[in-house]
C-alpha cells in the first residue's frame, strides 16, 4: 500500500494512532486518564494485613496490595499510577490470560456492563476458557521445550497434549512437575505424554538434570558438570550426586526388533521397510525406561580431593533435606517428591516468581533462573507472603493468578521506560511488547470466528495406533511393515517415472500427459497403504491451514512464518523467545503481508471485514474498527481523523487504510 505509506501513516502519527518505535508515551483508551497518584504515608495501608481465607479473592488481593503500598510509602516522591479504565483493563487481561485481544462482541459485552464485580467475573471467565489453555500452553511450551518433533526424531505431540490437558484440568503445579520428573513408560500411550520431558533430552541425561534444576529450582548447575562452579557454591560432586537420581533413565525404541520381525518373514524386504520400521519404532515402540540405579561414576578426569576419579557415588540432594529412599519408593520417584516438596527451599519461590512476572512483568527476584544464596527479593515480605499463599492454595495456579489480577497493583496504568528490576515497587505496570503468539492470535481473532475452538489434529491417531499394535505378534508387525514398505517403494518408483515423463513433456512431447495423471492416481491409491497411521486418523477432521491459534500450529513454526519473524522460540532452549527484539522484517510483515491480503482486502472474508460492513455510517464503521482492533472507542480527534481517511481514500477503501494504520500502530503491538 504505497498510498498508505505516503499519506495514511503520517496522518496516523499526527493523530496519535501509530507511534514511531521508541517515541515514548502510548495513548491508550482514548479518553482514559493516565494520572499519577502520589504515595502518602498517612493513607497507605499498613503492610501487616489480617489473614484471609484463600477463597476470599478480594481479601487476599488487599493483603498483597497492603505490602506493596507500604513499600511504596517508604519511597519519597514515588507516584502511584491511577487505576486502569475498563477498556485498558479489558485489553490487558485478555492478552495476559487469553493470549489475544477480545473480539468485537466480547469488548461490547464487557464495556456495556455496568454491574459491580465485572472485572472479577471476566478474570474467572478467562481462566476457565479454551483461550487460557492456548495461551498457557505457549508459556509452558517455551519453558519445557515442547516441539512437534523431539530431537527432530520422536513424536512430541503427546507431550504437547499433556501440557494442554494439565492446563485444562487445572492440575496443581506440584503434581504437574512431579508427573514430568517421574515420567516413564510408552511415549504414545494415552495419558503418558509427560514422558516427552525426558524424550526431549534423549541421550543427554546430564543436560536434562541441569535443565530440571534450572527450570523448577531456579538454579544453574551447568558449570559444575566439568568443574566446581566458579561463582556459586556448587561443586562437581554436587552435580553428579544430583545426576545419580536419573542415572539409568533412557529413551528406547524397538526399531531393531521390528526390522528383525520383517526379515524373519523370509520374503523380499522392500527398500522403504527400514523407514517404516523406524517410524513405528519411534511411536508405538518409544518408551522412557527407568533402571532406578541411584548411583553414578564420577568422570575419569575428576580432580578434587573429596573422591577418586571414576568412583561410584550415591544420589544426594543439593539442598540438605532429610530424603530417605524407602523400600516402596524408587530413586526417581523420591527425586520427584523432593523436587516438588513444599519444604524444598526453592521450588515454591521459583513458581511464585514466574507467576508474578507473568502478570506483573517484573520478577521479585531477577533473573528468574539464576538464584543463589545471595539472591534477595526486591520485597522480601511480599515474597514470603506469596510463598505462603501458593502453599495455601495448594499450587492452584488459576487461583493464584485470579488473586493477582484482583490486586490494585495489577490494575494500575502503565509506566513507560525500563524499570529498575532489582528495586521495582510496582507503582504501575511496566509497558511491554506482546509476544509473537499474542500478536498472531490477535490477528487470528480479527480473521476467523470462534478461533479458540479451531484445533490441530492432536495425538489421537498416535494413541489409537499404539493401542492397536502394542499386543501384536512380531509376525503381525512384520507383515504391516512389509505391506507399507512395498507400497512406499511403488510410490517412489511412480515418482521417478513421473519425473522422466515431465522432462519429456517440457521437451514438447504432450502425449505423456495422460500417463503422468495415471501415475498420480496410482500414488493416491497407494498413499493410504504406505502410511501405517491412515486407519487411525479422524476422517472427519478438516485441516484449517494456518488460520488457527499458535498453540494449534506446528511447534515451532517453519522459518519465515509470521510467528518466527516476530520471535517465537525455537523451543530448543528454555524460554528462548526473542519477541522483545525489533527488526525491519517485522515491520514489512505487518505493512505488506498477511494483514493487507487476508484481513483487510476488498475480497477478504475476515471477521473484521464482515463486522465493518455492518456499519451504516462512517462514524459507525470507525467505531467498529477501534473496538475490534484496539478494544476501545476512538477519541473525538480520532473520529475526525477517521472521517478524513474515509472520505479521501480512493475506491472507497477507507476501512483498509484506517484498519491498516491501527494494526500497524504501537498501541496494537504493546500490552499496557
Amino acid at each position: 500500500m504505497y498510498l498508505v505509506s505516503k499519506i495514511v501513516l503520517p496522518l496516523a502519527v499526527i493523530a496519535g494512532l501509530a507511534w514511531p518505535i521508541g517515541a515514548g508515551v502510548l495513548k491508550s483508551g482514548g479518553p482514559a486518564d493516565q494520572g499519577d497518584t502520589p504515595s502518602d504515608p498517612q493513607t497507605t495501608p499498613a503492610a501487616t494485613a489480617p489473614a484471609a481465607a484463600t477463597e476470599d479473592i478480594g481479601a487476599q488481593a488487599k493483603a498483597i496490595d497492603a505490602i506493596i503500598d507500604a513499600a511504596i510509602a517508604k519511597t519519597p516522591g514515588l507516584k502511584v499510577k491511577a487505576k486502569t479504565k475498563d477498556e485498558q483493563f479489558l485489553r490487558r487481561v485478555y492478552l495476559d490470560l487469553a493470549g489475544r485481544i477480545p473480539t468485537l462482541e466480547e469488548t461490547g459485552e464487557f464495556l456495556g456492563t455496568k454491574k459491580s464485580g465485572k472485572r472479577e467475573a471476566l478474570v474467572q471467565k478467562l481462566l476457565n476458557s479454551e483461550a487460557y489453555v492456548s495461551n498457557t500452553f505457549n508459556f509452558w511450551a517455551d519453558m519445557l521445550r515442547a516441539r512437534d518433533r523431539l530431537q527432530d526424531r520422536y513424536d512430541g505431540v503427546p507431550y504437547m497434549e499433556f501440557i494442554k490437558d494439565s492446563t485444562r484440568s487445572n492440575k496443581p503445579y506440584d503434581k504437574f512437575v512431579f508427573e514430568l520428573v517421574s515420567a516413564e513408560g510408552p511415549g504414545t500411550s494415552r495419558g503418558n505424554g509427560a514422558t516427552g520431558y525426558y524424550i526431549a533430552d534423549a541421550g543427554m541425561p546430564h543436560d536434562n538434570m541441569a535443565n530440571t534444576v534450572r527450570l523448577f529450582l531456579g538454579t544453574r548447575l551447568t558449570c559444575a558438570q566439568c568443574h566446581d562452579h566458579p561463582f556459586d557454591k556448587w561443586t562437581q560432586r554436587d552435580f553428579y550426586e544430583m545426576a545419580a537420581f536419573t542415572e539409568g533413565t533412557d529413551v528406547k525404541t524397538n526399531e531393531g526388533e521390528l526390522n528383525k520381525a520383517v526379515r524373519s518373514l523370509g520374503k523380499k524386504v522392500p527398500y522403504a521397510a527400514d523407514g517404516v520400521a523406524r517410524r513405528m519404532g519411534e511411536t508405538m515402540g518409544m518408551k522412557v525406561s527407568n533402571a532406578d540405579v541411584g548411583a553414578i561414576s564420577l568422570p575419569r578426569d575428576y580432580m578434587y580431593k573429596d573422591a577418586r576419579p571414576g568412583q561410584k557415588i550415591s544420589a544426594m540432594t543439593m539442598f540438605e533435606q532429610d530424603i530417605l529412599k524407602d523400600k516402596k519408593t524408587g530413586v526417581r520417584e523420591t527425586y520427584a517428591k523432593w523436587m516438588t516438596s513444599p519444604d524444598n527451599p526453592r521450588f515454591t519461590t521459583v513458581i511464585v516468581n514466574r507467576m508474578w512476572k507473568r502478570l506483573m512483568r517484573v520478577g521479585l527476584i531477577e533473573p528468574l533462573d539464576n538464584l543463589d544464596d545471595e539472591s534477595k527479593a526486591s520485597n522480601p515480605e511480599l515474597m514470603a507472603h506469596l510463598e505462603k499463599l501458593m502453599k495455601d492454595v495448594k499450587y492452584d495456579l488459576k487461583k493464584f493468578q485470579e488473586i493477582l489480577c484482583a490486586t490494585e497493583a495489577y490494575q494500575r496504568q502503565s509506566i513507560v521506560g525500563d524499570p529498575d528490576k532489582f528495586n521495582f515497587k510496582h507503582e504501575g505496570q511496566p509497558l511491554r511488547r506482546v509476544t509473537a503468539e499474542q500478536m498472531w492470535d490477535s490477528l487470528m481473532t480479527l480473521t476467523v470466528a470462534n478461533v479458540d475452538n479451531i484445533k490441530g489434529r492432536g495425538a489421537e491417531h498416535l494413541y489409537k495406533f499404539y493401542e492397536a499394535t502394542k499386543s501384536m505378534s512380531p509376525q503381525q508387525l512384520g507383515e504391516m511393515i512389509l505391506k507399507a514398505g512395498v507400497a512406499q517403494d511403488e510410490m517412489d518408483e511412480a515418482d521417478r517415472e513421473q519425473r522422466e515423463l515431465r522432462d519429456k513433456m517440457r521437451g514438447g512431447d504432450k502425449s505423456v500427459e495422460g500417463k503422468i495423471n495415471e501415475l498420480e492416481n496410482k500414488k493416491n491409491g497407494l498413499r493410504a497403504t504406505a502410511d501405517v497411521f491412515t486407519p487411525y486418523y479422524d476422517k472427519s477432521y478438516k485441516d484449517p491451514g494456518d488460520h488457527r491459534r499458535a498453540s494449534e500450529l506446528s511447534s515451532p513454526m517453519r522459518p519465515g512464518h509470521f510467528l518466527t519473524v516476530f520471535g517465537q522460540s525455537n523451543r530448543q532452549l528454555i524460554d528462548n523467545s526473542s519477541h522483545e527484539s525489533l527488526n525491519l522484517t517485522q515491520g514489512l510483515e505487518l505493512m505488506n503481508g498477511f494483514v493487507e491480503q487476508t484481513i483487510l482486502a476488498d475480497d477478504a472474508k475476515s471477521v473484521l471485514k464482515q463486522n465493518f460492513m455492518k456499519g451504516r455510517t462512517a462514524d459507525e464503521k470507525i467505531l467498529i474498527l477501534y473496538l475490534s482492533i484496539l478494544s476501545r472507542k476512538p477519541t473525538s480527534s480520532e473520529v475526525g481523523y477517521g472521517q478524513k481517511v474515509m472520505s479521501l481514500a480512493p475506491n472507497k477503501r477507507g476501512d483498509e487504510y484506517l484498519g491498516w494504520a491501527l494494526i500497524n500502530s504501537a498501541e496494537f503491538a504493546f500490552n499496557e
